[in-house]
């Protein structure tokens, strides 16, 4: 083997390991040959605190109704065309508000200061919501008991009226 034949195959060699490097750390961060077991996850609480303070304020005024936390869209909507369900298919509802039989009440939406620029899109979230039949409350503060039961109230009768 000649000098430079040698520098070349050399210089081919290297490429070839840290390509593999680089490709097998791809493969690590995708985690495509992880087996589910071997996942890095942690344990984290479904709810925050605020969250939580909304949860227990609900099931405390409507010891009637079935309230469900953190309800994907896709639970609650659905479609045949894949462009409309690619629009909801990773958003969540904070709470639904359900009767004893499982039929939705109303959604109840718990906002905050990271809502302050959002308006456009909690209104297209709501819209669409609201066309598949659902009506959406939204909250800034948690509110007071009676302040729940009057408003889910209204939306069971706006329900059983349509």
């Amino acid at each position: 083997m000649h000098k430079f034949d040698f520098y070349v195959f050399g210089i081919v060699l290297i490429f070839i390991v840290v390509f593999a490097i680089n490709f097998a750390n791809d493969i690590e961060k995708l985690g495509i040959l992880n087996n589910l077991k071997d996942l890095k996850v942690k344990a984290r609480r479904p709810l925050t605190d605020r969250e939580e303070q909304m949860y227990t304020a609900l099931t405390t005024a409507l010891p009637e109704c079935v309230v469900l936390a953190q309800v994907s869209f896709q639970a609650l909507l659905t479609t045949n065309r894949r462009a409309d369900r690619n629009r909801f298919d990773r958003k969540f509802a904070d709470f639904v508000i359900c009767s004893k039989q499982l039929t939705p009440i109303a959604i109840i939406e718990l906002d905050d200061s990271t809502h302050d620029n959002k308006q456009d899109k909690d209104a297209d979230r709501d819209a669409m919501l609201q066309n598949a039949g659902y009506q959406t409350i939204r909250y800034r503060k948690i509110p007071t008991t009676e302040q729940l039961r009057d408003e889910i109230e209204q939306a069971l009768t706006t329900l059983t009226n349509s």
